[in-house]
């Protein structure tokens, strides 16, 4: 069989160009110039840190792109009504040859080998580069490991290379951001990698580490965000739009991806903010340290402290922007009027049997709408009390309800779900260390995940003005806390 397969490679990005409009990267994979070579480049003093940081941005909106709306398909989080994205994420079904997963992996790759490029090539021609520089490229490394391991069964991390299962991809993302945080003399980026480091141990289940830097990163901001920028018109070519804003706002009437209805208020959190400015996407949140911090008091039987930590949490959420705009294109039910929630008088059950909440659901028929952008949360902290929570799965359940809440639109909800992508077809297929029907070439889908798309089902009465969730995915989660695949501190 004659295939030919994009490798995991590092790219040798030779070349780098200063715009009026701002820093691009030149890829020499689309270039060809035998009279321009990367010693042209050093020997000219054109071979430096801040084009090429400019080109790691890039290269991030581009990894995150992939990242997000696959995985808020294949979350409870969104139903995809149309064809134009995944089909098969909603059922849930993984499939080798998927495009998308294809995609993720090359650009996950893309992102850790222009990194490596950065330290080994650019940083060392440059002897203007700062120590901060240099940690933003240890970081941009690190997330490349974290993303690998929250999302794959296992994958390479070098062409050719053995999968490397996601114990091992934590621990070199963690040996990454540490490097980045002793470099790094900017303090909001410190918040941040220490964010990034209490996630990684988080999901390595090391409950003391991740305590540790979460509550390093809420001494330093407790209202730090950082996000992914997108730039639909001045980036080099190709233009980076917002994908996941195109499927939540931007193609209108489509309705491509409807919200579960208990989480209808928050969305769309991207929108058209003008003809040349995109939403920003939550990269490392502050909010996600109090989550961490809540849910190892849970793990430690400190009830107490765990609501504590919440109402805390919601503090912040309650301190972040939200944004005003006009939704009236998207009606909700476009094509099957009266199928699903859209007045704000509609009452919704997160599973039968549940009680009815009022202010899920916004008024898609109003002149504009107003939704949170960073965070947002349908918990009030005056309720967070031991009588409402007495137990270790009520406030468990609490936390994963406040995670898919706070995390919607950043292609979280699968992670704590237990879902994992297997390697793609493209590996298979040329990498010998991988043959097909190997553990990473099939994906994780946790028995306990209901399939058929009834993740995104519900009943709705518009005359009753009541919808029920089929499923209450984070009562699930908790009932299968013991399981391997997801809650890490249990």
């Amino acid at each position: 069989m004659a295939i030919m397969k994009t490798k995991i490679l590092a790219l040798t990005m030779a070349a780098a160009a200063v715009f009026s409009s701002g820093c691009s990267l030149l890829d020499p994979t689309e270039v060809v110039n035998p009279n321009l070579t990367e010693d042209d480049l050093r020997d000219k003093g054109l071979l430096t840190m801040k084009p090429w940081l400019g080109g790691m941005a890039r290269n991030l909106a581009l990894a995150y792109n992939e990242i997000v709306t696959p995985n808020e398909i294949l979350s409870d989080n969104y139903a995809n009504t149309k064809t134009y994205y995944n089909q098969a994420f909603d059922f849930p079904r993984m499939n080798v040859a998927d495009a998308d997963i294809n995609d993720l992996i090359q650009y996950l790759s893309r992102l850790r080998s222009n990194a490596v490029y950065g330290l080994e090539v650019v940083k060392p021609a440059d002897p203007t580069a700062t120590p901060s520089e240099e940690a933003e490229l240890y970081f941009y490394k690190g997330l490349s490991h974290l993303w690998t391991a929250e999302l794959f069964v296992s994958a390479p991390v070098v062409g050719d290379g053995k999968p490397v299962p996601p114990a091992e991809q934590f621990d070199s993302a963690i040996v990454n951001f540490k490097k980045a945080l002793a470099l790094s003399t900017d303090g909001d980026l410190k918040t941040g990698y220490n964010i990034v480091l209490a996630r990684a141990y988080y999901y390595l289940g090391d409950k003391a580490n991740a305590r540790k830097y979460a509550a390093d990163a809420i001494a330093s901001n407790n209202r730090y965000v950082r996000s992914v920028a997108f730039d639909p018109v001045n980036t080099f070519t190709p233009a980076i739009s917002n994908i996941l804003q195109d499927a939540m706002y931007r193609r209108g009437t489509f309705d491509d991806l409807q919200p579960l209805p208990r989480l209808d208020f928050l969305d769309p959190k991207c929108y058209t903010i003008s003809s040349s400015e995109d939403s920003p996407i939550p990269l490392a949140k502050i909010e996600e340290a109090y989550l961490i911090l809540a849910e190892a008091d849970v793990a430690d039987n400190q009830l107490p402290a765990a609501l504590n930590r919440v109402k805390d949490l919601i503090g912040v959420v309650n301190t972040r922007n939200k944004a005003t705009f006009d939704d009236q294109a998207e009606g909700r039910d476009e094509s099957n009027p009266g199928s699903r929630p859209n007045v704000a008088t509609v009452r919704v059950a997160a599973s039968a049997g549940e009680p009815l909440i009022a202010g899920l659901v916004l008024d898609r028929g109003a002149p504009m709408v107003t939704v949170p952008v960073i965070s947002g949360t349908s918990i009030n902290a005056a309720n967070v009390t031991a009588a409402n929570y007495p137990t270790v799965d009520a406030v468990l359940e609490l936390i994963y309800l406040l995670r898919q809440e706070i995390f919607i639109g950043e292609g979280r909800r699968a992670v704590d779900l237990g879902f994992r992508y297997p390697v793609s077809f493209n590996e298979i297929v040329s990498n010998p260390n991988i043959e097909n029907g190997d553990p990473a070439t099939v994906g994780r889908i946790p028995a306990f995940i209901p399939k058929n798309k009834e993740m995104d089902a519900f009943t709705y009465d518009k005359a009753a003005g009541t919808c029920t969730i089929k499923h209450n995915m984070n009562k699930v989660i908790v009932t299968n806390k013991a399981s391997a695949e997801v809650v890490p501190f249990f």
